[in-house]
């Protein structure tokens, strides 16, 4: 079993070691591997990396790997074979800084899963990293049963592993450098966003029975599944018709680890907790914000906070707990999906609310920019790229514009009112 130490330089900086008895027993000798050229969080990153392979070897340096150097060819130039893509994949996903646990445990997946990919009959990824070629790269993309938007995010992934072994010097090219998927032949497979019709929510809520007051406050929000069901009472203000976003639920790690920002650690307690789950910041920093609500829905959530402790999960499971994802599609999501059915009403996901939420405002005239506010997109043109077709004015305003020009008339601006006018 290997460990880390830091120590503080005389630079301010911060060295990370690697600690461990060498075989993985008791009476090995002590062995050192020491990270420190690096910013403080990269060479945290790096030991953290080097110790997982560690402990993989068994107590042993990993194959190929030179102390104080890493994987780099022996000094007396005698051949050292090129490591797998995987065991560099692992250590170019370990390396990343900016990644929460939840993500690095998905790439960590994702890295297993091309190890075991096929592709005519052989699995390029369980190959040295230098022996994969773009004709390799272009065949996985063209013979993959996945849908083209699955291919285009493994293959972001495939791009930074390369990128790294090329800057290691494991490879002399990217052989992903011209293979990307387009982003129009992405867009043009995705399945059309589904709006639900006021009606047809009406008999979805009648339907979900136990469920309707949360998918009421999704569709009238815009809240995302993570989001609704991490609500606290005291992120609601009746009085003001506010609900404050200030946290989600987040997935664990590979080994559990979570990534709880400080001062809702201090908040947390046993019944916050949730199986492979924890709660920390909302998906962007935008996305950590105040919305105001109807008076509909303060009706609809004054009987499930009032009489409760600030810290009370607003919705919970017939246990007592927070709404787990797929507790949730098993318990009511498909057996409601299947009353749909019998109504007549298309399928729809949970994450469709929120489609329907957009619309919905949409077609009131609600402007586009207070639109991304209220759903935490971090830029204006996330918003207008999703629901931008939606807007209902565009073709009727030219129309009647090349009407009045066609009849004689003459072509005006609008005028608007604005305060301050008589």
């Amino acid at each position: 079993m290997a460990w880390i130490e830091q120590r503080h330089r005389t630079d301010s900086g911060i060295s990370v070691r690697v600690k461990w008895r060498l075989g993985g027993g008791r009476t090995g000798p002590f062995q050192i591997e020491t990270f420190s050229a690096g910013t403080d969080a990269q060479n945290r990153a790096r030991a953290e990396g080097f110790k997982k392979m560690v402990e993989a070897a068994g107590g042993n340096w990993p194959d190929g790997w030179v102390k104080g150097e890493g994987f780099v060819r022996s000094r007396d130039d005698r051949y050292v074979p090129p490591p797998p893509f995987a065991e560099v994949a692992e250590e170019y996903v370990r390396q990343i800084v900016d990644l929460s646990p939840g993500q690095r445990s998905r790439y960590l997946s994702q890295v297993r899963v091309l190890r075991e990919t096929e592709v005519r009959g052989i699995r390029i990824f369980n190959r040295p990293i230098d022996a994969i070629t773009e004709k390799d790269i272009k065949a996985w993309l063209i013979d993959w049963d996945r849908s083209i938007k699955t291919k285009a995010n493994y293959h972001g992934l495939l791009f930074g592993i390369f990128t790294y072994a090329q800057e290691e010097g494991q490879v002399d090219v990217n052989p992903c450098a011209r293979t990307a998927p387009k982003r129009s032949r992405i867009r043009q497979s995705q399945a059309d966003l589904r709006f639900l019709t006021e009606d047809e929510f009406r008999i979805a809520a009648q339907l979900a029975a136990d469920a309707k007051d949360l998918l009421t406050l999704t569709v009238g929000t815009g809240l995302r599944f993570g989001e609704v069901t991490a609500l606290w009472c005291g992120d609601i203000d009746l009085e003001h018709r506010t609900i404050r976003v200030n946290k989600a639920w987040k997935r664990d790690g590979e080994d559990g680890e979570t990534e709880t920002p400080g001062w809702l650690k201090k908040l947390v307690r046993p019944k916050h907790a949730m199986r492979g789950h924890h709660l920390g910041n909302p998906k962007t920093p935008k996305s950590r914000r105040t919305i105001t609500i109807a008076p509909a829905l303060v009706e609809l959530l004054r009987p499930l906070v009032e009489g409760r402790l600030p810290d009370d999960i607003v919705f919970t499971s017939p246990t007592g707990l927070a709404v787990h994802n797929s507790d949730f599609y098993e318990r009511v999501w498909q057996p409601l999906s299947l009353d749909l059915q019998e109504s007549g009403i298309a399928p729809f996901r949970f994450h469709d609310l929120r489609h329907t939420h957009v619309a919905w405002l949409i077609a009131g005239g609600a402007p586009l920019p207070h639109i991304q506010a209220r759903l935490g997109h971090e830029s204006i043109t996330t918003t207008i790229d999703t629901y931008g077709h939606l807007l209902p004015a565009g073709d009727e305003l030219i129309s009647e514009i090349i009407e009045t020009a066609l009849t004689g008339g003459r072509i005006r601006p609008v005028m608007r009112l604005v305060r301050g006018d008589r």
